[in-house]
C-alpha cells in the first residue's frame, strides 16, 4: 500500500498537455514545455499554462468580444462603423472558440488517442459524430480553410484560425458585399 502512494508521488501531470511526467523533470517529455518557472520567459511559462488558457484567456477574449459590442452601443463610435466593430468581436470570439476546439483537440493528443493535430482533429470529429451529426458537421465547416499541420500550442492554432475567418468575413463585409 505504501508503493502505490509513493509511486503517485514521483509523478505530476504536465502543466500544458496534462501528460503524467516524473516529478523532478524539468521539462515535459512530451510536449516539450518548461515545469518550473524562472527556467523561461515569463509570457511563454504562461503561454504553456492550461489552467491560464482555459481559465483566463480564452474567457477574457469572450469578454472582451461582448465589451466592445456592448461599448458600441452605448457610446456610438460613428468613427469605426458597425462593420469594423463586427470584425473584431467576431475575431476574439473566434479565437476563444478555436482556443477550447484547441484544447480538446490536445487533450486528445495528451491521452495518447491521436499522434498529432491532424489525428486528434479527426477523433474529435467522431466523438462530435456519436453525440450530433449536426454539430460535427458545423466543427467540419469551421476547419474547413485551417490548416491542420502539427501544433504545438493551443493559443498559435486559435490565433491563426481565427485570423483566417476573420480576413475571410472582412472580404465579405468590405469587398463582396458592397459591390452588390
Amino acid at each position: 500500500m505504501q508503493d502505490g502512494s509513493e509511486e503517485h508521488k514521483r509523478h505530476k501531470s504536465c502543466r500544458n498537455c496534462a501528460s503524467i511526467i516524473p516529478a523532478e523533470s524539468e521539462k515535459c517529455v512530451f510536449c516539450g514545455s518548461y515545469q518550473v518557472p524562472g527556467r523561461v520567459p515569463v509570457y511563454q511559462y504562461a503561454a504553456e499554462s492550461r489552467f491560464l488558457r482555459k481559465f483566463f484567456l480564452f474567457p477574457l477574449a469572450v469578454v472582451f468580444a461582448i465589451t466592445i459590442f456592448l461599448l458600441e452601443a452605448i457610446y456610438d463610435f460613428t468613427e469605426l462603423g458597425l462593420s469594423w466593430i463586427t470584425i473584431f468581436s467576431f475575431f476574439f470570439l473566434l479565437f476563444a472558440v478555436f482556443g477550447y476546439i484547441s484544447e480538446w483537440i490536445f487533450l486528445l493528443k495528451a491521452k495518447g488517442e491521436s499522434k498529432d493535430f491532424r489525428q486528434g482533429f479527426f477523433e474529435w470529429q467522431k466523438k462530435l459524430y456519436q453525440k450530433s451529426a449536426v454539430v460535427s458537421y458545423a466543427g467540419m465547416f469551421l476547419f474547413v480553410c485551417v490548416p491542420l499541420i502539427d501544433w504545438s500550442n493551443p493559443i498559435p492554432f486559435s490565433a491563426a484560425a481565427s485570423i483566417i475567418w476573420t480576413f475571410l468575413l472582412l472580404f465579405l463585409i468590405k469587398i463582396l458585399f458592397p459591390l452588390f
